[in-house]
């Protein structure tokens, strides 16, 4: 871009101009080969990759590795990690899941069929149900009971109370005894 030199302007008329000492030219003289090469228009943009940007220094490796292990970590937790609403109990698969409907709080306790259960062999289950309020406190107890025989049961039970956030069931399948916690879906 050409600038004209002979522009009169930085004064009011009848004024002496004012002078200015800034001379591009005589600065460039004393810049960096790199930044006359810019003024000149030779200098070409680097192109970066985004890889090459998130680890082209030490702090940005040490993100990009945080991030990348965060985000395999929030993967196998969510793939692999223990559920509150899902457990074994003595060889059989156990989910519990609730549901509110029409100001009542529906309450399944399901268990899959098994595939390594012996057909003659029967599982006493006995359930304690209970509601957990915005309070965290326990509102009613239902006692559910069954015989598992290797076939997909469904324990369910009501509670009427609208109130209810959470489920507690302590199920215990010959024997053995877990706790399971749910939260109600809303409908």
């Amino acid at each position: 871009m050409a600038w004209n030199n002979n522009i009169d302007e930085g004064h009011a008329d009848g004024e002496e101009p004012l002078h200015f000492y800034y001379n591009r030219q005589e600065r460039l003289k004393n810049a960096p080969e790199s930044v006359r090469d810019y003024y000149n228009g030779k200098l070409t943009g680097q192109s970066h990759g985004l890889f090459k940007s998130l680890v082209a220094t030490k702090g940005n490796r040490m993100l990009l590795v945080t991030v990348v292990l965060c985000a395999f970590l929030v993967i196998f937790l969510s793939l692999f990690g223990n559920k509150s609403d899902r457990r074994e109990i003595n060889g059989v698969a156990v989910q519990l899941s609730a549901f509110t409907f029409d100001d009542s709080v529906y309450v399944s306790l399901h268990m899959d069929a098994g595939k390594s259960h012996k057909a003659d062999t029967v599982k006493k289950v006995i359930a304690t149900v209970s509601g957990i309020d915005s309070d965290k406190q326990k509102t009613q107890d239902h006692v559910l009971q069954g015989n598992y025989t290797g076939n997909e049961q469904y324990l369910r039970t009501k509670f009427t109370d609208y109130d209810i956030i959470k489920i507690m069931a302590e199920v215990e399948i010959a024997g053995q005894k877990h706790v399971l916690f749910a939260f109600v879906q809303q409908h």
